[in-house]
């Protein structure tokens, strides 16, 4: 079973290496503070060849790991006679509840030979605080997502910059043993196997809390889990990182030969698919091209009243108002009209809501608060009241602690409160909304509570810092303290800095806008790996916002440019052209299925009208793509839903009720080219359509932009607008016709896929020079009253793009997709 290192473990062994042996002294003790040796025979408890017992042989400890009968691993001879013990990956596990350590720096060696993941994650070694997680502010190390062969290893712990992260680069076959070596200093994580450099990863300096110690599982969310399926020879464990030297003298000591080294560097490389290959191609392939509409239809013998028919939507705020219904329908009436989560569609067609407890109260509440207070403010579609008072209830409950941060009761670690950094952003900017919209004094005080809690949080390096939360008493319920959690925030830091002038809140936006932009994004504007921005999509693209908007606001031009380089580069790797966005990133866990997440296009559009508003008209055009071709199509509407949900005659409570109705207007995981998957699919949730009313707010607010001397036109849409009426032929027809309700100049931007030489320009009824500059053709001279046309051809194309893995054939007219092929099968985009 074990195949032993080709038998360079047991040649050690039997050189008189063995732990168990006389030559113990051949490595360092100093900061040893766990040794467990299956060698060392004295050092095992069995029944019956089930490990009771394993004692911890590092000087002046004299403790145990322990496990209850049920859970006993089995004490084995190895291959050549190496003894080990082996863990069945369902439960087996030995722990120390009480081990009792702290470490700023730490080293692990473990001698492991994995028979499977077939636990998925499966836990080598692992350490959590009493009442906290593993990866945090504890650590583990675990076979991640390794599946065929031992090719995965992941190392998470206090401090780490992300998620998950593959460190494993070779691959081994299941049943052969490794010695395997992780060093966490101030700034990384490195790993070693075979007494090879594998992958590290970047993490900043923070205490690893060790209360509990295990070896064959995890802990996590209040749940063992993830248990190890395979062989542990031993375990070292230091308080300290060694020097290279000595690095070497416990690989010696363990069986890893300079014979051993050289093969290792010579192993091949993981060949796992390669990530490249399941991220969008851009820029798409251009197929076949015409230069109007009617050339188009010329060459395929298409018919105009077909293309005119298509159920194309353009009515933005219709989109705005059946969001906000979606908003206010998710109210647990059986729960105290708790907000549920989401909304899913069974596999028997009918529907359910659920609720959540991580990401429920403090997440979604500040989630619904943005998006119809939004709402209001951008359409002047009333925030209804019953609603708003519920969404308050809750806000007021998430913050009701004196930590002055949105937390949440988990009755799974014994209805203790956490607190979840990856909320905070939802509950700022649900304190920032019941300002902004409402003046409420208690939102002021609490929002200067949480303020000066997250600066005491932050180091001088803009850092969340777990020994401040430790210093604050906070560690046993702070988690997600990461950058890419901190970046999430400068939005609504810079909303609150708006409303309140609290300098702290620009202060802060500051710190976490610039570490973000150096840890989530690459300096060539792509996306960090998984390891440092999270993996997570809508959180990188949510920072970016933020991240632009603050750059404006400080006119930071290095800044700025920085964040452009992102839109140019890093967002179209997870973005098709039309505008659907990847949830996750391809090394993130959750990458089974590729699903989409319309709060990153959302995030995506409202970037894109920063840098229009700054001066780069082309974002604009952006924006309008993003919303023509996926904001709008996707939109959940009663009548694709009756022909995808069952009605429930006999709901068993308010889960169940009415599902179809309350989730008209929302959004959920859509695919590249469908609103859902076949079978078992969530079909909306709150925090996602919040996003989505979020991006369509600001167009609304953005489309049409005044001053004192100006009216400026930047999104193409319909409009009745206080100054100025806009009726838009587009998508088919390339007509604007303009009636000004003011005498100041009219500018409108006109999009870069029209050709100048088409466009024309008529201002009451008589022909003028049309000019283009910086994006906008500029009308003069108009008058309460007049009317304006500006007309010009819509070109149409054919283009191939690769999005998530899958090549599509997409046809559009001017900025607006009308078809896709392969279409999808349940529910496709309605064109």
């Amino acid at each position: 079973m074990l195949g032993f290192l080709v038998g360079a473990l047991a040649v050690s062994m039997a050189a008189g290496l063995s732990p168990g042996g006389a030559a113990a002294a051949v490595f360092p003790m100093d900061g040893l503070i766990l040794w467990l040796d299956a060698a060392d025979g004295d050092t095992l408890d069995t029944d019956d060849g089930a490990v009771c017992a394993w004692r911890n042989k590092a000087p002046g400890r004299g403790n145990a790991l322990s496990s209850a009968a049920e859970q006993r691993p089995q004490f084995v001879e190895g291959a050549g006679g190496i003894p080990a013990v082996r863990f069945d990956g369902v439960d087996d596990v030995l722990r120390d509840v009480e081990f009792g350590r702290t470490a700023k720096m730490w080293t692990l060696a473990v001698v492991a030979a994995p028979a499977s993941n077939r636990t998925d994650r499966g836990g080598i070694c692992a350490a959590r605080s009493g009442a906290g997680h593993d990866y945090d502010p504890g650590f583990t190390v675990d076979l991640y997502g390794a599946r065929e062969h031992f090719d995965q290893l992941s190392i998470e712990g206090a401090g780490r910059l992300g998620f998950a992260w593959d460190q494993k680069q070779r691959i081994h076959a299941y049943g052969t043993a490794l010695v395997v070596v992780v060093e966490r200093d101030d700034t990384e994580i490195r790993l070693f196997v075979n007494g090879v450099a594998e992958d590290s990863r970047a993490v900043a300096p923070a205490t690893t809390v060790m209360d509990e110690l295990r070896v064959g599982a995890r802990h996590y969310g209040g749940v063992e889990r993830h248990y190890f399926d395979g062989d542990i020879a031993a375990v070292l464990l230091y308080d300290r990182v060694l020097t290279k030297r000595e690095r070497r003298m416990v690989e010696k000591y363990l069986g890893v030969s300079g014979k051993v080294r050289r093969k290792e560097r010579s192993r091949p490389v993981s060949d796992t698919p390669d990530a490249e290959a399941q991220r969008t191609v851009f820029p798409p392939k251009l197929v076949e091209a015409w230069p109007s509409v009617e050339a188009y239809l010329d060459a395929t013998e298409r018919d105009r009243a077909r293309l005119e028919a298509l159920p194309i939507r353009t009515d933005v705020r219709e989109a705005v108002a059946l969001g906000v219904r979606h908003l206010t329908s998710l109210f647990d009436a059986n729960r105290d009209d708790e907000p549920f989560f989401y909304s899913n569609r069974r596999v028997d067609g009918t529907g359910v809501m659920h609720h959540a407890i991580d990401i429920g109260i403090p997440h979604v509440v500040g989630r619904c608060l943005l998006g119809c207070m939004m709402a209001e403010e951008a359409t002047d579609l009333q925030f209804p009241s019953e609603g708003l008072a519920i969404l308050e209830r809750y806000c007021r409950v998430s913050f009701d602690n004196p930590d002055h941060l949105n937390s949440f009761i988990d009755p799974r670690r014994g209805n203790n409160r956490f607190i979840q950094f990856h909320n905070i952003r939802e509950g700022l900017y649900g304190l920032a909304m019941l300002i902004r919209g409402r003046d409420s004094a208690w939102a002021r005080e609490t929002a200067g509570g949480a303020l000066r809690t997250l600066d005491g949080l932050t180091d001088d390096a803009g850092f969340w810092s777990s020994d401040l939360a430790a210093g604050m008493g906070m560690a046993d319920r702070a988690e997600g303290m990461c950058a890419a959690n901190a970046a999430r925030t400068v939005d609504p830091l810079l909303e609150l800095y708006r409303l309140t002038s609290d300098p702290t809140a620009l202060k802060l936006a500051g710190l976490y806008a610039r570490q973000g932009l150096a840890i989530v994004f690459t300096p060539d504007g792509r996306f960090a790996p998984a390891a440092l921005s999270s993996g997570h999509v809508h959180s990188i693209t949510s920072s970016l916002s933020g991240i632009t908007e603050y750059a404006l606001l400080v006119k930071d031009a290095e800044m700025v440019d920085a964040c452009r380089r992102i839109m140019e580069r890093g967002v179209p790797e997870y973005h098709s052209s039309w505008g659907w966005g990847d949830e996750v990133m391809p090394d993130h866990p959750a990458n089974l299925e590729g699903r989409g997440e319309i709060n990153q296009t959302g995030d995506v559009v409202r970037t894109a009208l920063h840098l229009g508003r700054a001066g780069y008209p082309r974002y604009y055009e952006l924006a309008e793509r993003y919303v023509r071709s996926m904001l709008l199509p996707t939109q959940h509407r009663k009548d694709e839903l009756e022909r995808l949900l069952k009605r429930n005659e006999n709901p068993k409570d308010d889960s169940e009720r009415n599902v179809l109705e309350r989730t008209v207007g929302g959004y959920s995981m859509q695919l590249p080219n469908d609103r859902m998957r076949e079978g078992d699919w969530p079909l909306a949730t709150l925090d996602i359509t919040s996003g989505a009313v979020h991006a369509l707010s600001e167009c609304w607010m953005h489309q049409v932009l005044v001053d004192e001397t100006t009216i400026e036109v930047n999104l193409l849409f319909d409009r009745d607008h206080r100054e100025i009426t806009i009726e838009s032929g587009l998508p088919v027809d390339g007509r604007l016709e303009i009636t000004a309700k003011s005498s100041k100049n009219v500018r409108v931007r006109i999009p870069e896929w029209v050709d100048p030489d088409t466009l024309e320009l008529s201002v009451r009824n008589r022909s003028r020079k049309a000019r283009i500059k910086s994006g906008h053709v500029k009308i003069t001279g108009l008058r309460p009253g007049d009317g304006a046309v500006l007309a010009f051809d819509v070109p149409c194309k054919v283009e191939r793009e690769t999005v998530d893995g899958t090549t599509y054939t997409t046809t559009w007219i001017g900025n607006q997709i009308i078809d896709i092929r392969p279409r999808g099968n349940e529910s496709p985009l309605p064109f």
